[in-house]
């Protein structure tokens, strides 16, 4: 639905895009529980694969990488009050709110179980620009983790915005709005699909380009323009990210506050400031008009 909505607003504008549509797959998760001491927890499921966890022993902050950490767990994010499906794991996982925490710990029997299925399902990633030789590539994504205002609805609207009212800038750039950005079953790096979908097939064209710029979750506070390596492989996880790493810029807003409500309904839009996304509508225009 979303696709559809961006397209049916470049459509409504005049503009012209071409679509990338390639095939993904998701986790469905069809049961979560937690049982402590006979009594139900609410709990969201945050892993790709159906199992239990045996006890609270397994309770872990859901800041740590699914990257580095490969055993079931109950998870919690320990900097929001949602719950924050921060991260997914390739073994029986799920997640519960930080307030939770004392009736697991204080429980002397804890079992939790979760049942997912995997899903096929197609995405896009929607190229709007100059395919041929961009001198730069815009990226950002349309998909989200729970509500996703920020993260990353805000992108969205700043390269909306930007296509429609600068449509000369289309001449010599390309703006790619990428699906499939946050859960795929890719290991052990799960998230950015379509961006490695979008290298598997343009792979030349981010090679030549002179600037790669990825717009996440602005708006929300006073935009950051970055080149920082660990950032880059955490907002634009290709496969050649280390030969492009020198031309990555990343624009972006407060990590800490996004990390208030990451990946939960609290990332709704009264964590939208305007002002924000406008200054974050022009760091980006001027970081493409700069030589």
């Amino acid at each position: 639905m979303v696709a559809k909505f961006i397209e049916d607003n470049l459509e409504k504008y005049g503009v012209s895009y071409q679509s990338q549509i390639f095939n993904s797959s998701f986790p469905d998760c069809k049961k979560a529980e937690i049982i402590a001491d006979g009594k139900p927890i609410v709990c969201m499921g945050t892993s790709f694969v159906s199992g239990k966890i045996a006890d609270k022993s397994h309770l872990i902050s859901s800041l740590t990488s699914s990257q580095t950490f490969r055993d079931e767990n109950i998870n919690f994010n320990p900097k929001s009050n949602y719950f924050s499906l921060s991260n997914y794991y390739f073994s029986p996982s799920v997640c519960v709110k930080k307030s939770s925490l004392g009736k697991i710990l204080a429980a002397s029997d804890v079992q939790a179980e979760i049942v997912v299925k995997k899903r096929e399902h197609q995405s896009k990633n929607i190229l709007v620009g100059n395919l041929i030789r961009p001198q730069s590539i815009v990226f950002t994504h349309f998909d989200s983790v729970e509500m996703g205002a920020v993260d990353n609805a805000s992108g969205v609207s700043v390269l909306m915005k930007l296509v429609l009212e600068n449509q000369s800038l289309l001449n010599s750039n390309l703006f790619v709005f990428a699906g499939n950005e946050e859960l795929s079953y890719d290991e052990p790096v799960y998230w950015g699909h379509g961006y490695r979908e979008f290298e598997k097939k343009y792979s030349n064209l981010l090679s030549q380009a002179r600037k790669i710029i990825v717009v996440d979750s602005v708006g929300n506070d006073k935009p950051n323009i970055s080149k920082d390596k660990d950032l880059q492989k955490l907002a634009f996880p290709v496969k050649k990210l280390k030969d492009l790493s020198k031309k990555i810029i990343l624009i972006y807003g407060s990590l800490d506050k996004l990390m208030e409500v990451y990946h939960s309904n609290g990332d709704n839009i009264s964590q939208i400031n305007p002002e924000y996304l406008d200054e974050s509508f022009d760091s980006l225009k001027n970081e493409l008009l700069r030589d």
